[in-house]
């Protein structure tokens, strides 16, 4: 796919996301995948658009006209969708066959192709079957997921250095019966990325990773988002609030993202019901279709994330999250994405218990200012409480924290404090941003008077805080600068996950001359 298609991906991906969200009367929804694949359908979705869409969509669809060229973006045969049957399996394995690539079983786990392999593929083994049984994928050898892969009552381990690929409409999912120990290393991390060739890769190329646990969450018959709702493999929530879903260390997810049907995508990384003993560290998911790391519900904890590029929002949370981050950076790109946090609890009962009360020290969120896709740094709603500290939230356009619904209860009762960030370079009107009377949707909460509040200890700068390479989407650096490093910051709490040294603002130390991102991440463009 060339640069200008990639492009084009992403605004017809722009287009559907607010379609979604009522901003074309008459037209309710609209399938990515078919958008992309049929010319003849994307037109007339396109002709909608531009009789009775909003002005904002009525111009992104003038653009997209502009340059379509009038052919399948990502051609896919009907049948090579997330929800493929057993036959389908079997009528693959027969095409790959026939045309020269011989798959054989290693064992009920997956079935690996071991001759015929094109110089391309660089002898990697097929993936066509889901893993039921205990599996080793082997340092410095290639993985392609063919297809939705199941790991199913079984314990798949990946070695540092392997790479595992998805071909579109392929994903990794964990059942709640299921580990992954997927430990890479600095020098070797472990890699999910697309199958597409390097160049011509671009968001949404495969489904992503996706980990389910049975920790507590506050969806009854919960079941994530992505998979067929009569799959009972997709079900996941329960009592154990340490349940272990596996390790994730040193690991890159890439080019992930994949809508199934309407308001059901994968993320790069969805996290349902994971409990505390679920390690989550050194995790970078670079420019995810949709939300880069999204939670549902559980008790996982995150330390050490990078979230590069995402089209939707950075780090998302519903259900009843409760877990700990500590050293995240958020990075959004100029010409997608909504908001660095979006924080849920529940849309149905915003009393639901557990309540998403997430706990965040030492973030670095970078909004890409006042670019042609402007953000939002984060929203809390639906009941979502949360506490935010040693945050630098830079360079936010639209506004630094949007709050919804009923708010100043979760205010008095503690179950939603911000104190000790800096609000840099953000918003409407200065640093910050005072919601205008007629989209008043928290009961008149002033976001603005509280982050102000001086016993909330917050600062304020009108320029950016953060070095001006913060802005490259290949390089960027996300240290502070030097003005900042003065600033009050609080010390993390004592605890077995909190590094209680890091009275600093910011996810990167300023004292030091090495960071946690050294050496294992990467910013692939396609």
């Amino acid at each position: 796919m060339s640069g200008q298609s990639s492009l084009l991906v992403e605004k017809l991906w722009r287009l559907k996301r607010r379609i979604d969200k009522g901003q074309c009367p008459g037209v309710d929804f609209i399938h990515l995948n078919v958008l992309l694949r049929e010319p003849a359908y994307r037109a007339d979705v396109l002709r909608r658009v531009e009789t009775n869409g909003s002005p904002e969509l009525q111009a992104l669809a003038r653009e997209i006209m502009a340059n379509d060229p009038g052919e399948p973006l990502m051609a896919k045969s009907p049948t090579e969708t997330l929800a493929k049957t057993s036959a389908d399996k079997a009528q693959r394995r027969s095409w790959l066959t026939r045309n020269g690539i011989v798959v054989v079983p290693i064992s009920a786990a997956f079935v690996a192709a071991i001759a015929g392999f094109t110089a391309f593929e660089n002898r990697a083994v097929r993936v066509t079957d889901d893993i039921v049984s205990d599996t080793v994928w082997q340092s410095g050898r290639r993985y392609i997921l063919d297809d939705v892969i199941y790991v199913d009552s079984a314990r798949l381990t990946i070695e540092p250095g392997a790479t595992i690929e998805g071909e579109r409409g392929s994903a990794l999912i964990v059942t709640k019966d299921s580990r992954l120990f997927a430990r890479g290393t600095r020098e070797q991390p472990v890699v999910f990325t697309s199958h597409q060739p390097e160049g011509q890769r671009t968001r949404g190329d495969w489904g992503g990773l996706v980990l389910l646990g049975k920790a507590p969450v506050n969806q009854p018959a919960a079941a994530i988002e992505g998979v067929p709702e009569t799959d009972l493999r997709g079900q996941f929530g329960g009592t154990d609030h340490r349940h272990s879903c596996g390790v994730l260390q040193y690991t890159r997810i890439e080019f992930a993202g994949f809508e199934v049907y309407k308001d059901n995508e994968l993320n790069g990384l969805t996290l349902g019901g994971c409990g505390s003993d679920t390690i989550v560290e050194n995790v970078q998911v670079h420019r995810a279709l949709d939300d880069g790391i999204e939670m549902f519900g559980g008790t996982v904890d995150l330390k050490n994330i990078l979230v590069t590029g995402a089209a939707d929002d950075s780090i998302d949370w519903d259900w009843g999250w409760t877990g700990n981050v500590q050293f995240a950076v958020i990075q959004q790109h100029g010409d997608v994405g909504d908001n660095g946090f979006e924080g849920d609890s529940n849309g149905s009962d915003h009393n639901a218990t557990p309540r998403s009360e997430p706990t965040f020290y030492n973030v670095t969120m970078y909004g890409a200012g006042r670019s042609a896709k402007q953000h939002r740094a984060m929203v809390l709603r639906e009941g979502s409480g949360g506490h935010f500290h040693n945050m630098i939230i830079d360079s936010f356009a639209i506004e630094a924290l949007d709050t919804r619904d009923e708010v100043r209860s979760l205010v008095a009762m503690e179950k939603l404090t911000f104190s000790h960030n800096l609000i840099a370079n953000n918003g409407r009107l200065g640093n910050l941003t005072t919601e205008p009377e007629a989209d008043d949707d928290d009961f008149g909460f002033q976001e603005e008077v509280w982050i102000q509040d001086p016993a909330n200890r917050n600062h304020q700068l009108a320029e950016s805080g953060l070095q001006p390479t913060v802005t490259s989407t290949t390089s960027p650096n996300f240290r502070s600068r030097g003005l900042i490093r003065n600033m009050e910051a609080t010390r993390p709490p004592k605890s077995e996950f909190f590094d209680e040294s890091a009275d600093y603002l910011g996810a990167i130390n300023p004292r030091s001359s090495d960071t946690w991102l050294d050496g294992w991440t990467a910013f692939p463009e396609s």
